[in-house]
């Protein structure tokens, strides 16, 4: 479950262990730069981890996934994580275990029946987050946190990587939930260290929150209209029914929120907006979202 991270030493915890001459030179790619406050840092890669180092600490960026497993499509254990800080700890020569997490992702990837991006009409809104759609993706920010679904083998295809055989023809959406800063105060811990990675009931706390976060997510339903006694004067009314229920309702949420300035006055806009509501036949869940829903709350199946 866990994926990219962010991890930060401190010079104080690298004391007498020659890291500033060692780690450049495990380095590959290396570049020099001096910032405005006149420290020189060294960068590089290790693997696929982006390594910097400076008089005042060492940095380390990347999947922690794809270091241990090469890709990661992949789940990565509490267990695996830990055999993946002792490897890193190993190459560098120096310790990370009370290193601070300033960025954490976890994720899953998951083989569902239709192409990815059906689903995405179906993940609606989400209170305090900003929902933008893409064409193969559906972000969710709030400055704190990053949520996002999108198509792993095409998102793989589109960066050159090598997809796995057994991911070639199948449709994997990836779900992510990225905790993206001021780590302390959403784990509700006065620091987050790499040591807490292996720690049970913290890998437990990052799944839940995974699951909660994807629950809290308003899920759009399916508008099935009823054709019988079919009449002119409602016949528009399910024409869009069926037009929503295959595009889902974001689409004509959407559509009325980028044409909001062009209803003549605010009351009629939000008069289209309730009559949308009222429509009939909004009542049955997608079949597409039982089954997202039930492969995500399985995970829970697996904290171990």
């Amino acid at each position: 479950m866990y994926d990219s991270l962010n991890i930060w030493q401190n010079k104080e915890n690298l004391k007498d262990c020659g890291y500033l001459q060692k780690v450049p030179t495990l380095l590959s790619n290396t570049t020099h730069s001096i910032r405005s406050n006149g420290i020189e840092y060294i960068t590089g890669y290790l693997d696929n981890l982006l390594v910097s180092v400076s008089e005042n600490g060492l940095s380390i960026k990347g999947s922690l996934n794809k270091f241990w497993y090469d890709d990661n499509f992949c789940k990565l254990t509490r267990q695996e994580a830990q055999h993946s800080i002792e490897k890193l700890q190993d190459l560098l020569q120096v310790n990370l275990l009370n290193a601070d997490i300033k960025r954490l992702d976890i994720a899953h990837n998951f083989i569902m029946n239709e192409e990815v991006k059906n689903y995405y009409n179906f993940l609606g809104d989400c209170n305090y987050y900003k929902r933008l759609s893409q064409a193969d993706s559906i972000y969710y920010n709030n400055g704190l946190r990053t949520k996002l679904f999108y198509d792993k083998v095409k998102e793989g295809k589109t960066k050159g990587a090598e997809t796995p055989q057994i991911w070639q023809k199948s449709n994997v959406l990836r779900y992510e939930l990225r905790f993206m800063k001021r780590l302390p105060k959403q784990f509700k811990k006065s620091q987050v260290l790499v040591s807490d990675l292996f720690d049970e009931n913290f890998y437990i706390y990052t799944i839940d929150s995974w699951i909660n976060e994807y629950v809290e997510i308003k899920k759009n339903r399916l508008l099935t209209p009823n054709i019988d006694n079919m009449t002119s004067k409602n016949s528009l009314e399910y024409l869009l029914s069926a037009y929503i229920e295959k595009f889902g309702k974001s689409f004509a949420d959407d559509f009325l929120e980028l044409n909001k300035n062009n209803f003549s006055t605010t009351k009629e806009a939000s008069r289209s907006k309730k009559k949308l509501k009222e429509l009939k036949g909004l009542t049955e869940e997608s079949p597409l979202m039982k089954e997202l829903d039930s492969k995500i709350l399985r995970v829970k199946e697996y904290y171990r």
